[in-house]
């Protein structure tokens, strides 16, 4: 395997994803990561904050900015139910709701052009490996790889 080409292709889709997303959302000056953030909750509006993490398999800190500008930017609105105070529950906003087609078709747009050119039967297999791979990076222990043993001072 082609470790270097491998670990190039995976950053050049990962940079490109995100300035044109960064670039198709700058009329409501969201992020990238805010970008994924809502859609997410549009298909899980009402959840924890703890849920929301593990359906984004992100990090509690990174989800934790993203919602708190969310709500700056009043897209998230937080809310306790009933008498449990521990919990406070996500909420999207009306003016989020407006967007969730045009996020949406953000989404769908960017994925069609980095799957132009391949034919069906190619694609079906190709996007689930791609999603084994996904699957594989959320799952691994980073810390018990030990990425800084490798390195010599």
């Amino acid at each position: 395997m082609d470790y270097l080409k491998a670990g190039h292709d995976f950053s050049v889709i990962n940079q490109r994803s995100q300035a044109y997303v960064v670039e198709a959302c700058r009329p409501w000056n969201l992020s990238y990561s805010e970008h994924v953030t809502l859609l997410s909750l549009y298909s899980h509006d009402g959840c924890r904050q703890n849920e929301l993490c593990q359906v984004m398999q992100a990090d509690k800190a990174l989800v934790a900015r993203n919602l708190k500008t969310l709500e700056a930017k009043g897209f998230v609105s937080r809310r306790q139910q009933g008498t449990d105070r521990r919990y406070k529950y996500l909420y999207l906003t009306p003016k989020a709701r407006e967007l969730q087609d045009t996020m949406e078709e953000i989404l769908r747009k960017w994925v069609d052009v980095l799957v132009q050119g391949v034919d069906e039967v190619t694609l079906g297999p190709a996007l689930q490996l791609m999603h084994q791979v996904a699957d594989n990076a959320a799952e691994a222990d980073i810390a018990a790889l030990n990425p800084t043993k490798e390195m010599k001072p």
